[in-house]
């Protein structure tokens, strides 16, 4: 059998050894090979030494964008289940484009890749990735140039190895690199797909591609040869000389090689038939009804299969008219419902997938019912917080709202938001965002209006999940730590923000199940066009969320697709426009309020332009890991529907057949989806609903819903049909014309490759993918203090040094040159800069101070507690802000103008009432005020007591409770209070 000699590793302890002589040249930080990483040990999803590679990620197929066959390229796929052979050895490399230091590796990896799957006849493969941008040809071109100028695998210039996988949806880095594993970085597979070995590459953390050396690069050569000589020599000691045809040691060419046994799953295609320049008839129309739609014809032709028309004038001539028929969500008649009210210019409303995961059974206080009815979610524009509606429907209904301590970066105008209710991925659970939302803000990143804006704007992400994840932080009290006590004020804490859309009105997920996380959103930036000719559509996928408490937004990508042209209402200062996924037709549906049309996008297609780095060059992170791009030739239906008034909120029906599509001024249209056709109308204008924006449908009863703006309710549309329960409908599809478009895509697609039939695609258009020059990669205002080039400001390291100085900045003016994402990423959720009480969410009249990276305090929050004693029972006072216990019998004075809240935290049994002079009951010492009390009856066990102090407040106020010693609060202006001559008896009575 044939072994590769052994070579030298002293290299390897070396490397690691003189990486403290090249620390001017190279930042280290980030370089530890440790798996898991230091800090995520807890984390599943890491692919470390001893792990085999799951049978879900194994078998998935990946598109091989280099080399490619004679046969057409769509055809070309890898699956690791095709290297799980006898005697087989797999390696894989993690590079990013834009990375220099990957950029040098990647020609040292090509050459050993040529070198090694040569001498062992095909059972060492190799395989690397594109991601960061750029044409796969383009990207090989480098490497290959790079192997020969640097003498590797005898000056023959590498071929048929590394195979090139295009990894656009992030799929192998995610599964096989989980971040923040670093990069560049190889692993090692066995026969088994067993991991036998993971590392860094030897030019990690270098800032050029010049300062790793030949020499230094050259390293990696050593260290892989000699972890697959290992491995690849254990195994073929153990494979009988008949176990593999080429076991023998005969010579084999690479072609051969790969032919014969490890070439991953392909689908062959017979190309020389798909040249046809002979097109078949026109079809017929594709509408009933009308103006009938379009026609097409096709051919067997791989540059240009089809091609479409409108139906013609003499054709459309004979069909009827479009009459609206009846669809079940309307009936034959339809009433209202008004569901809840008093929001503060409600914009979007979201269906929660699993009602009380964020609430529980209790929570701020109050008591809550997670296993009665539905949740829904509903964004405020106006007061920047989130209502939520929980126990939809039942005698248990009840709403509450929350926001973010920074809402007004997080939450700004929140126009919209969407969550991930993709609840069966094959993802892991460690990285599945099931149950995550997001929000978009209309909002240039003005700090409510306080600060000159800067367009450092985009969705934010958050884990709406509190029960299962007690201590994660997803929500956190107001100095930051989590809101696990039940009687704490509770704040969204984002898991992840990106900053490339501003003035955002629309929001959808994307339920694909190809990422590793599922954390792809659709958005809608009005800002778009740097004409000033509308906006676009964006797509962000968070990829991995840097999780709540960090601000590393290193891991994402984010594309723009500048032909897809959206426009917002012009004639409302305050809107919102829907955007829907069809997640069986991979279709976006797109609200264009501003043309008066619904654009249909199909998702999965367009291909790499450029980056958008010179473009837009306000983007969230500067590191190569973080992909920022243009896309172009994407398919799209530029007019879907038309003739609406500014169309608004968007939903689909629970059977994806029909598309429901709100005019701001108050009718609702039921489209069909398969052809666009208005099925029925209804006008909610009479009834006085004229600023419609989002709309949702019920994934239980499948009834509709609304917001509407200037009423500020929610409202749910009942049907009522007739006695004989008619309602129904016919699709206005031709079924012939269905018929004759599902032969043609099957044979074209066969033929020709898969995804070559399009109804919408422009054959013509033409990208030329350029690799991101690597001078890009620069940080966004790093003089601020955020987004220092020191990785701990973007961590929860701590603050750095210039961050640490902006705690004495008073320049707060409009245009001074603070930027005030400065203060909020740097760690300050107070600050004299901040708008509204220096950025804190205190209490009416309160200060408040700041906690460094973690919240703040404020002066007008107090914390209750009951101090049991057997012989003297006791309240304690105390509070963060002022680092006191107030002891039993103490006054606390209160000031005029000031709203005071008491966090009580006694526990049952032992409520807590403030109210004026106390009358005492023979059983209980609690405050029942015949004047005024600031408690509910009964008091309260576990919750906040708010107390606003006005010029009608009384002098002296009491907080009791069972037992114990009432405390006085005395307001300002009071000289003295009545006290108690005796505490109160083991019978609760007392003497006043």
């Amino acid at each position: 059998m044939q072994l590769i000699s052994n070579t030298i590793i002293a290299w390897y302890i070396a490397l690691h050894s003189h990486r403290s002589q090249i620390a001017s040249a190279q930042t280290t930080v980030g370089c530890d090979p440790s798996c898991p990483p230091i800090g995520y040990e807890s984390d599943s999803s890491h692919l470390c030494p001893g792990d085999i590679v799951d049978t879900t990620v194994a078998s998935r197929l990946h598109d091989i964008c280099h080399p490619t066959t004679n046969n057409n390229n769509d055809d070309d796929k890898l699956s690791f289940d095709s290297f799980k052979k006898k005697g087989h050895v797999t390696v894989i490399a993690n590079y990013y484009t834009g990375c220099e230091a990957g950029r040098r590796e990647s020609g040292v990896f090509a050459g050993i890749a040529q070198r090694i799957h040569d001498r062992t006849s095909g059972r060492v493969n190799f395989v690397s990735s594109l991601k960061g941008g750029g044409d796969c040809s383009q990207w090989a071109g480098i490497y290959q140039s790079d192997a020969l100028s640097l003498g590797l695998n005898g000056g023959v210039k590498p071929s048929t190895m590394p195979l090139t996988v295009s990894d656009g949806s992030l799929d192998l880095r995610d599964h096989f690199f989980t971040p923040p594993y670093p990069h560049p970085s190889y692993i090692v597979l066995d026969e088994n797909l067993e991991v036998t070995f993971k590392s860094v590459g030897p030019c990690c953390g270098y800032a050029s591609y010049y300062e790793c050396t030949d020499e230094v690069a050259l390293g990696l050569d050593a260290m892989l040869t000699d972890k697959i000589n290992e491995v690849y020599n254990k195994q073929m000691m153990s494979t009988p000389s008949t176990a593999d045809p080429s076991a023998n040691g005969a010579a084999s060419s690479t072609t051969t090689a790969i032919s014969n046994q490890q070439q991953p799953t392909t689908v062959e295609s017979t190309n020389n038939v798909c040249q046809s320049t002979t097109f078949s008839e026109w079809s017929v129309c594709s509408k009933t009804c009308g103006n009938g739609g379009i026609q097409f014809r096709y051919r067997l032709n791989s540059d240009e299969s089809v091609e479409s028309q409108p139906c013609p004038a003499e054709l459309a001539a004979t069909l009827p008219q479009c009459e609206e028929q009846c669809v079940p969500e309307f009936g034959n008649e339809f009433h209202v419902a008004v569901i809840a009210s008093d929001f503060d210019s409600p914009r979007d409303l979201a269906f929660h997938p699993t009602p009380g995961i964020h609430l529980g059974p209790y929570s701020e206080g109050r008591t809550f019912h997670p296993d009665q009815g539905e949740e829904l979610w509903v964004v405020n524009g106006f007061n920047h917080s989130v209502s939520i509606i929980a126990s939809l429907g039942t005698e248990y209904q009840t709403t509450i709202s929350r926001r973010d301590r920074g809402y007004y970066h997080y939450m700004n105008n929140i126009t919209a938001l969407a969550f991930n209710t993709v609840s069966d991925a094959p993802r892991n659970v460690d990285q599945d965002t099931f149950n995550y939302f997001a929000v978009c803000n209309d909002n240039l990143n003005d700090y409510l209006g306080s600060k000159e804006s800067n367009y450092f704007m985009g969705p934010t992400l958050y884990d709406s999940d509190t029960v299962n994840k007690l201590g994660k932080k997803n929500t956190v009290n107001r100095v930051g730590e989590d809101c696990s006590d039940p009687g704490d004020q509770c704040f969204f804490l984002h898991a992840d923000m990106l900053h490339e859309s501003p003035a955002c009105i629309g929001i959808a997920h994307d339920p694909e199940v190809e990422t590793a996380y599922g954390a792809v959103y659709w958005a809608f930036d009005t800002t778009g066009d740097n004409g000033g000719d509308g906006g676009q559509l964006v797509k962000f996928d968070f990829s991995q969320p840097h999780g709540p408490g960090s601000m590393d937004h290193s891991i994402a990508s984010v594309r723009r697709y500048p032909e897809v042209k959206l426009y917002r209402d012009g004639d409302h200062d305050h809107s919102h426009a829907g955007m829907v996924v069809h997640p069986e037709k991979r279709m976006l549906f797109v609200a264009n309020p501003g043309k008066g049309n619904v654009v249909a996008v199909h998702i999965d297609t367009g291909r790499y332009s450029r980056t958008a780095r010179e473009e837009y060059p306000i983007f969230s992170n500067p590191l190569p890991s973080f992909e920022y791009s243009i896309y172009e030739c994407v398919e799209q239906e530029e007019v879907f529907a038309s003739g609406l008034t500014n169309p608004s909120g968007m939903a689909l029906s629970l059977d994806g057949t029909r598309l429901f599509v709100a005019e701001r001024g108050g009718r609702i249209l039921a489209l069909e989806v398969d052809s666009g056709i208005v099925l029925q109308t209804i006008d909610l204008e009479p009834m006085g609903y004229a600023s419609i924006g989002g709309l949702t449908i019920s994934p239980t009863t499948g009834a509709l819903y609304f917001v509407d703006m200037d009423t500020n309710q929610v409202v749910r549309i009942d049907d009522s049909r007739n006695t004989d329960g008619e309602c129904v409908y016919q699709s206005r599809v031709d079924t012939n014309f269905q018929s004759t478009l599902e032969t043609a895509q099957a044979q074209v697609n066969l033929e020709c490759g898969e995804n070559t039939f399009s109804l919408v695609r422009d054959y013509s258009c033409e990208v030329d993918g350029t690799i991101p020059n690597g001078t890009l990669f620069e940080q966004v205002h790093t003089d601020t203090g955020y987004a220092s080039d020191n990785p701990d400001v973007q961590s929860m390291a701590g603050m750095d040094e210039a961050a640490a100085l902006l705690a004495n900045r008073t320049d707060c003016e409009y245009g001074s040159e603070l930027n005030f994402d400065a203060l909020l990423l740097g760690g300050y959720y107070c600050h004299l800069c901040l708008p509204r009480n220096q950025g804190s969410s205190c209490d009416a009249g309160g200060a408040c101070a700041n906690v460094a990276w973690q919240g703040f305090t404020c002066d007008n929050e107090y914390y209750v507690d009951y101090e049991y004693d057997e012989n003297d029972p006791s309240l304690v006072i105390s509070s963060l802000h002022h680092s006191k216990t107030y002891p039993k019998n103490s006054k606390l004075e209160l000031s005029r103008g000031v709203t005071y809240r008491f966090t009580v935290r006694s526990g049952a049994g032992r409520p807590v009432s403030i109210g004026t002079v106390p009358e005492f009951s023979a059983d209980i010492s609690q405050a029942e005020s015949s004047i005024k009390s600031f408690s509910p009856n009964g008091g309260v066990t576990n919750g906040p007591i708010l107390v606003k102090v006005d010029d009608s407040t009384q002098g002296c106020l009491y907080m009791t409770s069972p037992r114990a010693q009432p405390i006085i609060l005395m307001v300002e202006g009071t000289n003295e209070c009545p006290t108690s001559n005796m505490a109160p008896g083991d019978d609760g009575s007392s003497d006043w």
